[in-house]
C-alpha cells in the first residue's frame, strides 16, 4: 500500500516566541560518545497545538482525557475564497455541506490568514457533527474584544481544535485522514502536537 503524508505542524526553534531550547549542562557520557539532553521551554499556545473544550469549561475535557480514536479521522478540507473576513454557516455550508459525521474538518482560507469563524459556523459544525476542527487562520475569533462567541457553542458541543496548521493547500477535498498527536499532560487544555494528513490509509 502507498501512502502520501504531509506535514501540517509548524517547526518551532529558539526563534519562536513562547519557546526555548537549552542544552543540558553536565552531558552524561556514554562510551565515548556525549548524549545530548535538552531543557525544553514552551508555552502551551505555539507552533501548532490542540485545544480542548476545558479552555473554557472547567469540567471540560483535557488534553490527556480524549480518546485516541478521535484524533485518527477521515477529514475534510474545505476551501474558503471570499473577501469577506468572517466564515459564517452559510459559506461552510457551500463549502463542505457534504461533510460526514464523525469526520474531522479543516478550513484552508486561501493564504488570507486574517479570517475568522461567526458563532453560527460553530452551531453548523456541531449540527454535522464534525469530530474535530482545523484552519490556518491566526485567530478563529477576533479576540477578546467583541468576539463573536464562536468558542463557546464550539466547546459546548466538544469539538477540540488545531491551530496554527500549514500546508492545507496542499490537500483535496476528501480522502485522506487525519492524524493529531498533542502530547499527554494531564489537567491541561492546550498542548503543542504534530498533526499530518494520510492518503491511501483506509479506515
Amino acid at each position: 500500500m502507498s501512502l502520501k503524508i504531509i506535514d501540517l505542524s509548524v517547526v518551532c526553534s529558539n526563534n519562536t516566541p513562547g519557546v526555548s531550547i537549552k542544552l543540558q549542562d553536565d552531558l552524561p557520557v556514554y562510551l565515548g560518545y556525549e548524549c545530548y539532553a535538552y531543557d525544553l521551554d514552551i508555552k502551551s499556545h505555539t507552533g501548532t497545538y490542540f485545544e480542548t473544550s476545558s479552555h473554557l469549561f472547567r469540567n471540560g475535557t483535557n488534553t490527556d482525557q480524549y480518546p485516541l480514536d478521535n484524533l485518527i479521522l477521515p477529514c475534510f478540507c474545505a476551501r474558503i475564497n471570499s473577501s469577506q473576513r468572517c466564515i459564517t454557516a452559510s459559506m461552510l455550508e457551500s463549502a463542505a455541506g457534504e461533510i460526514k459525521p464523525n469526520h474531522a474538518l479543516l478550513v484552508d482560507t486561501c493564504g488570507d490568514k486574517g479570517k475568522y469563524f461567526s458563532k453560527d459556523a460553530a452551531v453548523w459544525m456541531a449540527q454535522k457533527k464534525v469530530k474535530l476542527f482545523g484552519s490556518n487562520v491566526n485567530r478563529y475569533d477576533t479576540g477578546f474584544e467583541n468576539p463573536t462567541g464562536f468558542f463557546v457553542d464550539l466547546f459546548e458541543a466538544e469539538i477540540p481544535i488545531i491551530a496554527s496548521l500549514r500546508n492545507l493547500e496542499m490537500l483535496e477535498r476528501n480522502g485522506l485522514t487525519l492524524i493529531v498527536l498533542p502530547l499527554k499532560i494531564h489537567g491541561v487544555c492546550t498542548v503543542p502536537c504534530r498533526v499530518v494528513a494520510v492518503y491511501g490509509l483506509n479506515l
